[in-house]
């Protein structure tokens, strides 16, 4: 497993963890980007965006989606890389769903030498379960009227909230006890790389993590082994 998280920052905040995820990336790579959690009109501004943030002589193509009828599994899996892109976490749930390409990328992860980067609603969509979607200043809209929460659940029984300021602290902990789901909560500028096990923080902002065994502060450049 190697995934790249944010708290949904500004791309400036994150140029050490771009650097790492380069770096992590084969020569000839290929990489697809999900845009389906935000809306149609700014697809090409995404593409745009991530063409000029991660090519270079390494990287042989740059690839979007936008359909989610337009690929299955096995061209997935011809990808070196995926960018899950944020936006509204309840839009990109159903569309995971809709397409079932919520499997498909839990088979990608599985498999050795892929990476996901995940972008806000990307990387609350990761998580085992996406309540921490409504909190905040920032807290999503669920348009689409779920009445399933449950997210990929990539990373074991941890959820995430992106967005987060000490504000939310007391709704992460009323979902903690509700829900019964711990959580890795990143402040915009705030940045995780999960390979494995291991979690390195990369961001400009800690980690905060809300567990049943209290809250966990854990700075830029903290190592931890993540309990899945």
């Amino acid at each position: 497993m190697n995934l790249f998280l944010t708290g949904g920052g500004e791309q400036e905040n994150f140029y050490q963890m771009d650097k790492a995820f380069k770096s992590a990336l084969p020569d000839g790579a290929r990489i697809l980007a999900l845009p389906l959690a935000c809306e149609e009109e700014d697809h090409e501004e995404v593409l745009d965006r991530i063409e000029s943030t991660y090519s270079s002589k390494g990287v042989e193509e740059i690839s979007m989606i936008s359909n989610v009828e337009e690929i299955d599994e096995e061209q997935m899996l011809e990808f070196d890389a995926i960018f899950i892109e944020g936006g509204n976490t309840f839009k990109l749930i159903k569309a995971l769903r809709h397409s079932h390409l919520n499997q498909s990328l839990s088979k990608f992860v599985q498999t050795e030498n892929k990476i996901i980067y995940a972008d806000s609603a990307g990387a609350i969509a990761l998580g085992t379960d996406v309540h921490s979607a409504f909190l905040g200043q920032d807290a999503d809209e669920d348009h689409e009227k779920l009445q399933d929460f449950r997210g990929l659940g990539l990373i074991g029984q941890w959820s995430v909230h992106c967005h987060y300021e000490p504000e939310d602290f007391q709704q992460m902990q009323d979902l903690l006890y509700s829900e019964g789901y711990p959580f890795l909560a990143l402040a915009e500028p705030a940045g995780i790389h999960i390979h494995n096990t291991q979690l390195e923080v990369i961001g400009k902002a800690p980690l905060e993590i809300v567990a049943f065994d209290g809250h966990h502060t854990h700075q830029p450049g903290s190592k931890i082994d993540l309990d899945l």
